[in-house]
């Protein structure tokens, strides 16, 4: 007999059970904290339940025609009984309903049976990133040209930061919208764009952190550094499909996180 799962939208009181889930997903990170949950994370997440009991979770953002997947957990109790498939099931019937065309992912290379589930929907990888933590000592240290400089986002430079840095349409309206995020531009005094990121000082972390080179990747990091915590000494960063800038950062320093995938694909028809 299929088992029968019911959809459940995320709701104030369900932050326990997301840092349950979260936990899952072996990122070492710290879960959001209930205001951040509240806020920024539970009006785009819904939990599977079967006779009352949460058997899965996720997590997904919409930019355009874009659905991110940003979490897909399946609770351990119940891996193997088909939860994963419902919960991009549902995932998907939410998409199509979003007029979105395509979905897309991240997942760590080791796991397997994610990785065939994402596949069998239509998913394929596009490129690898990385996550690398770095101390702000061994950042200042990194190469800069005084010539450019960080600053603040205006609105109404989304769309050419999205074109340039090759971001989701409306990325920068979602990041705007989310607690205590920062995003900061690196340019010259012409006003020619070198990078972007988006910092969370609380984290401290930023993603993205996209460079049109790795020799920029210090210039963006002094940026960032004006702003941060005073009581954590490091920065962790998302790197996407960049080896050369993952490899800078490694050589001044940075110590490697993790490895994840980008998968990506056409949303399938109803």
């Amino acid at each position: 007999m299929q088992p029968s799962f019911t959809i459940r939208e995320a709701g104030n009181g369900d932050h326990a059970d997301f840092v349950r889930y979260f936990a899952e997903l072996l990122t070492s990170d710290r879960p959001a904290s209930v205001e951040r949950w509240v806020a920024d994370l539970m009006p785009h997440t819904f939990f599977l339940e079967e006779e009352g009991r949460k058997v899965g979770y996720a997590f997904v953002e919409v930019f355009g025609d874009l659905g991110f997947i940003r979490h897909v957990v399946v609770d351990p109790s119940a891996r193997g009984r088909g939860v994963g498939r419902a919960l991009m099931n549902v995932i998907a019937e939410r998409l199509r309903k979003a007029r979105c065309k395509r979905w897309e992912l991240n997942v760590k290379p080791d796991n397997l049976p994610a990785m065939r589930l994402y596949e069998s929907v239509g998913m394929k990888e596009q490129h690898a990133s990385s996550v690398v933590r770095i101390d702000w000592t061994d950042a200042l240290r990194m190469q800069f040209d005084a010539t450019l400089a960080g600053c603040d986002v205006d609105p109404a430079e989304d769309d050419d930061i999205e074109r340039d840095m090759q971001l989701p349409d409306g990325k920068l309206l979602r990041l705007r919208e989310m607690t205590g995020q920062l995003l900061v531009q690196l340019v010259d005094m012409r006003g020619n764009r070198f990078g972007f990121a988006r910092f969370d000082a609380e984290f401290p972390g930023a993603f993205p952190f996209r460079v049109t080179s790795p020799r920029y990747a210090g210039d963006l990091l002094r940026a960032l550094h004006v702003h941060r915590s005073q009581q954590l000494d490091w920065v962790q960063l998302v790197i996407e499909d960049g080896a050369d800038t993952t490899q800078a950062l490694i050589e001044a320093g940075a110590r490697p996180v993790f490895d994840i995938l980008h998968l990506a694909g056409d949303i399938p028809a109803a």
